[in-house]
């Protein structure tokens, strides 16, 4: 629907009606569509948004009524305000234009003015439904697993807009499931991988009927394995080289990992770079840099002049071994944001940002940590337990005492997982620090973490 101009459509067979309420209503503040009979104007309504409708009864090909009738069978324009415009005074008429769906009815010749006044009513009605009905937002103030997390809980049906500068897409929910995804020219999961990926833009839901698509898929398996492929991701996020490094096959692959092999064979084809593999196989940025990272650490292929997505950390002391993968739980960003400065210095080693976690491979008094960070309320328990399970430990960041009950949550879940974890405070809101270590220093960061380390099995 139009959400920054008044957009009227005027139906009429008779061309100096349409002229004549087209500079009116232009001159009143309206934006005017016009159309000389129902079935051009459903054309109209098809691909224009559309505020309000006035129209005659009597025309050509499609009179007004049938009009109407189909509007209002059309569950995305149910709700567009219709008024009936008609020549004929009796009151048979009138009822009949009033069951078809119209909300008012006015005679020829009528007021300008009336006619202005009763549009103005019924925008201002049909604007007031919307702002009830209608979720709107930026991702820059809330991420996309967020609002998918909340459909989720509401159970809402409808279609979710997303527009960025790098592309626009929509998505289909209905009854915490997803039933179709498309952004720009990728469908399905990809899609949906594609846009947790967006860290701006912004979000329109708008609720309506919809029906099974390309997905249809609960909204928690999706979430869940979008975890997947960020964890997975984030531990071989240095395998990954530029986007346009040249890609060589070495040796044909050889598993049964079905996205590495439509890569392999992508890259034997002919698609020489990241970029263009996401293009030639429509498939998402997560998805074909875990598979590039996966061919590259088996030896199935090599990249020239490769370089990783972010600056590898310098080589630590035992640098062989293999890295301590940590999760960071955290309630507050800025209390990630300090527990992270005790951890290392940010600028050389960048924390990335995903859409979905953060994750940072990080070397700390020689040695190497795999951190990946989550929220931790309990909502989101389904995202950290999912990645806990893959983890040595995990710290849990408190800002105050309301996060302890977030806490014990976690903590029995990860005893439950035989995960060692400890709680930790960077500031100074919480007030009582029982069973929670007090880490103000890089020292005390470092004494935390040794503790989470040598308890892991």
């Amino acid at each position: 629907m139009a959400v920054d101009r008044k957009t009227i459509l005027v139906v009429d067979d008779d061309d100096i009606v349409l002229c004549l309420l087209e500079h009116d209503l232009g001159q009143a503040g309206f934006t005017v569509l016009k159309a000389a009979n129902g079935r051009e104007a459903l054309n109209v309504v098809l691909r224009e948004p559309v505020d309000i409708i006035v129209s005659d009864i009597s025309m050509p090909e499609m009179d007004g009524l049938e009009f109407c009738e189909r509007i209002r069978r059309t569950p995305e324009f149910v709700d567009i305000p219709f008024i009936f415009l008609t020549a004929h005074r009796g009151e048979d008429e009138r009822i009949r234009g009033l069951r078809s769906g119209a909300d008012e009815y006015l005679v020829k010749p009528f007021s300008v003015n009336e006619l202005i006044a009763r549009a103005e009513i019924l925008y201002d009605r049909i604007q007031r439904k919307r702002t009830v009905n209608t979720l709107t937002g930026n991702l820059r103030d809330v991420s996309f697993c967020e609002i998918l997390q909340l459909f989720e809980m509401t159970r809402k049906q409808g279609v979710l807009s997303v527009k960025a500068s790098t592309g626009k897409g929509t998505l289909s929910l209905a009854d915490a499931t997803l039933m179709n995804a498309a952004w720009n020219d990728l469908e399905g999961e990809d899609a949906v991988f594609e846009m947790f990926g967006l860290k701006e833009g912004t979000f329109r839901f708008q609720p309506k009927e919809v029906s099974p698509g390309n997905l249809a898929e609960p909204i928690g398996l999706v979430l869940m394995e979008t975890a997947r492929l960020t964890d997975e991701l984030a531990t071989l996020e240095s395998r990954v080289p530029a986007a346009t490094a040249r890609l060589r096959q070495s040796r044909p692959f050889e598993g049964e990992d079905a996205d590495a092999l439509r890569v392999s064979r992508a890259i034997a084809e002919g698609c020489t770079d990241v970029t263009a593999i996401q293009r030639g196989l429509r498939m998402s940025g997560v998805r074909a840099r875990l598979a590039i990272a996966k061919l590259i650490e088996g030896g199935f292929i090599s990249a020239e002049s490769s370089s990783p997505a972010y600056p590898s950390p310098a080589p630590a002391e035992g640098a062989g071994t293999k890295p301590t993968k940590i999760l960071i739980v955290f309630t507050d960003d800025g209390m990630l944001s300090r527990c992270l400065s005790l951890m290392g210095d940010a600028a050389d080693l960048p924390v990335r940002r995903s859409g979905f976690s953060d994750f940072s491979q990080m070397s700390i008094s020689s040695h190497l940590y795999d951190v990946v960070c989550l929220r931790g309320e309990k909502r989101f328990a389904f995202m950290w337990e999912l990645v806990l399970k893959k983890s040595d430990g995990a710290i849990f960041v408190l800002k105050t005492d309301d996060d302890k009950e977030h806490a014990a949550f976690f903590s029995a879940r990860a005893a439950s997982l035989q995960k060692p974890a400890i709680r930790v405070s960077v500031g100074p809101g919480l007030r009582d620090h029982a069973g929670v270590r007090v880490v103000a220093t890089p020292g005390d960061m470092l004494q935390a973490l040794s503790v989470l380390r040598r308890s892991v099995k």
